[in-house]
């Protein structure tokens, strides 16, 4: 979810560019740049200064297609901070959404950077509801047996980090994750009373946090690498009903092979849990062209790496291809690998942030997605 926050401010700019052509030479001004004379988003950025409607564009498998809107504010950089516009943004936004599968959400947050990015931010409030799918205990390989759920109640993650020392990237801090909800869980067996199994869960997490973040831009990075890892205890005496530990390991690298022209990015990622683990919280493989929670284990290992092309002017074809593994033991690592590739476009938004924005098509083992993609796919 974390990874997610970031980016729905940019997706108003995506259907505001249907009405830029139209609009007065004023207002044509601030969507081209004057490096190019080509429709950019930067300018309009650049000078808002009120919350700006933002539509959000849903197509995970897991719960549908479906939309919603935010409110959303880009803070102006400080006097003083020489940051990049794409580093470390500060955002603060609030909004709704809802999907086909009657899956919604309503929610605020903020994402800040201060201090001269010595402290950064990220918290997140709100009231979720959403449809998935259990596949029951196959951890990893396809079965029959699944079961549809509903998830409803508050959530809630705040996280604050702290510069080591100046001129370095590397953070230290802490998050805290809580999640107070009603389970309804559809069994399948069509006997009143025993068709859906309800009940109240608290699941309360406390996490250290270790961050390098040494990419050229948060947004759509082309050089650096970020790795994080995060490792914790979620426990009864943080708020919860349940005991378990657990750790995640990622990390992401970002090479200019020809310069201007053709960009590579490589993404690795390790989760690890107890077996104490409820099963909505078990890790699962995430890539595109595969649902959320469609493979799920106490460990998950995913690879995976994206190329995009400069091809004219300001368009961009992308490919991608990664693999992933669930398993109760590393022991079991390559017994079921999970394949899934895809390709797409991209369009430069934003000049002065550096942000892409387009679609990716994905195929995964049992079927096709698309998604639009602003900025980068991993990360946050």
């Amino acid at each position: 979810m974390r990874f997610y926050l970031k980016t729905l401010f940019f997706f108003f700019l995506l259907a505001f560019s249907f009405n830029a052509a139209n609009s007065q030479e004023k207002e044509k001004s601030m969507f081209k740049h004057a490096s190019d004379n080509k429709f950019d988003a930067s300018n309009f950025l650049n000078s808002t200064v009120g919350f700006l409607p933002v539509p959000i564009f849903i197509t995970e498998p897991a719960v549908g297609y479906g939309g919603g809107l935010v409110l959303a504010y880009f803070h102006k950089k400080k006097k003083g901070d020489k940051r990049p516009l794409g580093l470390s943004p500060t955002i603060t936004f609030g909004g709704g959404a809802y999907t086909e599968n009657g899956t919604w959400a309503g929610f605020i947050g903020h994402q800040g950077s201060y201090k001269k990015d010595n402290i950064r931010y990220l918290g997140f409030l709100g009231f979720v509801s959403p449809n998935l799918t259990f596949y029951g205990p196959g951890l990893g390989g396809i079965t029959d047996k699944k079961y549809e759920f509903n998830m409803q109640g508050f959530l809630t993650l705040q996280e604050i980090l702290l510069r080591v020392k100046k001129d370095i990237p590397l953070f230290v801090g802490m998050n805290y994750t809580y999640f107070n909800n009603n389970i309804s869980f559809q069994t399948g067996i069509n006997i009143p009373g025993l068709d859906v199994i309800e009940g109240q869960i608290e699941n309360a997490g406390l996490h250290g946090v270790i961050e390098y973040d040494g990419r050229d831009n948060t947004l759509t990075p082309t050089k650096g690498i970020k790795s994080v890892l995060e490792a914790g205890k979620f426990a009864e005496f943080l708020g919860g009903d349940q005991d378990y530990w657990d750790l995640d390991f990622r990390t992401y690298g970002y090479v200019p092979v020809i310069d201007q022209k053709l960009f590579s990015s490589y993404r690795l990622q390790v989760e690890s849990t107890t077996d104490e683990t409820p099963f909505y919280a078990l890790p699962f493989i995430s890539l595109r062209g595969i649902p959320a929670l469609r493979y799920q284990g106490n460990n998950v290992v995913t690879m995976e790496t994206e190329w995009r092309w400069n091809v004219y002017d300001r368009w961009s074809l992308v490919g991608f291809v990664g693999a992933g593994d669930a398993m109760e033991d590393f022991s079991e690592i390559g017994k079921n690998i999970k394949v899934a590739a895809g390709g797409g476009f991209r369009y430069f938004l934003a000049k002065d942030y550096g942000l892409h924005a387009g679609i990716d098509i994905a195929k995964g083992p049992e079927q096709w997605a698309w998604k639009f993609t602003v900025g980068s796919n991993w990360g946050r």
